[in-house]
């Protein structure tokens, strides 16, 4: 049984998706909206075609590309649905269920090196690659160019990457020591796990607060406070300074002595921060689980499935939940209220089963169970990415990466760089709050004139 509404509609608008009209809520990303009207395959992998399906919701992986109003490779968990929007999939002929290329898995069952086929003759090597040229990809260019937009810079005391808590917690208080502080988030909505957390969560004395509450707490602070918010704005680069004046690799990051340019990629251009001080609350990721089938749709991250739950959308009426930590058990339990079956937590499963999407899985110990969903909680590892190239130690710790920051106040190598919350390893919100409040002190300290 594939994922389904169990909320009611508030705001409805419509969407064709493959010709097909789906109903969705506005605003809410349109990967949920798909995977409410029962649809879990959205599009095929780029070689042999094999079904894929969006797992994390985050934009962390790439199952969830689909064409969207002429634009190809869009990340349908980060679009907001509106009314009119015309949604394709991408690189099949046929249909996302029944695509004819997936005979290519079927032609090489052990596998094809494309690289070397036919090349004993010139001509026919031509029309191979022709062919293959075809059949992988994913997607056809723009209906139309997208127009030329300037790109405004900004000069300001903080930029925070990064609007979950700790985020939040930081600009509100560098902002309300009279510092120019911007807050930018690639979420479609600001709060971090907060806003899809699938539990009740105790904070400041309070043991029943929803995680949306307490993240609309911490948005009005820092609204309040005088901080800019931006959601939908991710971060997706940052420069050293003396790259611009010529191009020489300049100073180590301990001795900069002008601030680095932030590249902020909202939906209607590029910005350039310079700030004076980066705060980076970026968070954790999580990994994959190695199994057969671990690709189907139908097997997500605890994460995703929180989402899902949060958008009023159940992953699945019978899941498989495997791993283990407390994302994964409150997510147990919010989707036994909501009237789901769950299995588990299981340490490891062996294999997913179904043709295009999950239908069942076999645990290591053999043991099998029917289900419409494998909801997945691997290791996390920090988001560490933005913080190495502004000059933070980056560390393997064997199960995933972490940056190297003091766990009292975020301190790095990088002088003008703090990193605060999960992205430093806290490992509960009152400690990332803890660390995030004397952070932004310091930080408040150090441009005070």
């Amino acid at each position: 049984m594939p994922a389904r509404r169990i909320e009611p509609i508030r705001d409805r608008v419509r969407l064709e998706v493959d010709g097909e009209r789906v109903e969705a809520e506005r605003g809410e990303p349109v990967a949920v909206a798909i995977a409410a009207s029962g649809r879990l395959v959205l599009g095929r992998s780029v070689k042999y075609h094999r079904p894929r399906g969006a797992a994390c919701y985050s934009g962390r992986c790439d199952g969830c590309l689909m064409r969207v109003d002429g634009r190809q490779s869009v990340m349908t968990c980060r679009t907001p649905a509106e009314d009119g929007m015309v949604i394709e999939t991408q690189n099949v002929v046929g249909s996302a269920e029944h695509d004819l290329l997936a005979a290519t898995d079927w032609f090489y069952p052990s596998g094809m090196n494309h690289h070397e086929m036919f090349t004993w003759n010139e001509q026919v090597n031509r029309v191979m690659q022709a062919v293959a040229r075809r059949v992988a990809g994913v997607g056809t260019l723009p209906d139309a160019p997208a127009p030329r937009v300037a790109s405004p810079e900004h000069a300001l005391d903080v930029l925070v990457v990064g609007g979950g808590p700790a985020g939040l917690h930081a600009a509100a208080i560098c902002a309300s020591r009279g510092l120019e502080v911007a807050l930018v988030d690639e979420e479609p909505r600001l709060g971090g796990s907060l806003a899809w957390w699938p539990g009740p969560i105790a904070h400041e004395g309070e043991k029943s607060l929803r995680g949306v509450e307490l993240a609309a707490r911490f948005i009005e602070r820092a609204r309040d406070a005088g901080a800019a918010l931006h959601a939908r704005a991710p971060a997706v680069g940052i420069y050293d300074p003396w790259e611009d004046a010529g191009g020489a690799a300049g100073p180590a990051p301990e001795v900069r002595r002008a601030p680095p340019v932030v590249c902020v990629d909202d939906p209607a251009r590029l910005h350039r921060y310079r700030p004076r001080r980066l705060v980076l609350a970026t968070g954790r990721n999580r990994g994959a689980e190695a199994f057969e089938g671990s690709d189907k749709p139908g097997v997500v991250g605890v994460r995703g499935a929180a989402i899902l739950l949060a958008s009023g959308v159940l992953v699945g009426e019978r899941v498989v939940l495997v791993g283990e930590g407390s994302e994964l058990e409150a997510l147990a339990l919010a989707l036994k209220q909501a009237g789901a079956e769950v299995v588990g937590p299981v340490s490891a499963v062996r294999r997913a089963r179904g043709r295009t999407s999950v239908t069942g899985c076999e645990l290591e110990s053999g043991e099998r169970h029917a289900c419409d969903a494998i909801v997945v909680a691997p290791p996390s590892s920090a988001v560490y990415e933005l913080a190495a190239q502004a000059g933070v130690r980056v560390r393997w710790s064997g199960a995933g990466y972490e940056l190297e920051a003091d766990p009292a106040d975020g301190r790095t190598a990088a002088l003008d760089v703090r990193v605060v919350g999960g992205a430093a390893g806290t490992s509960s919100l009152a400690e990332a709050l803890a660390q995030a409040e004397r952070a932004a002190v310091a930080v408040a300290e150090e441009l005070a004139p």
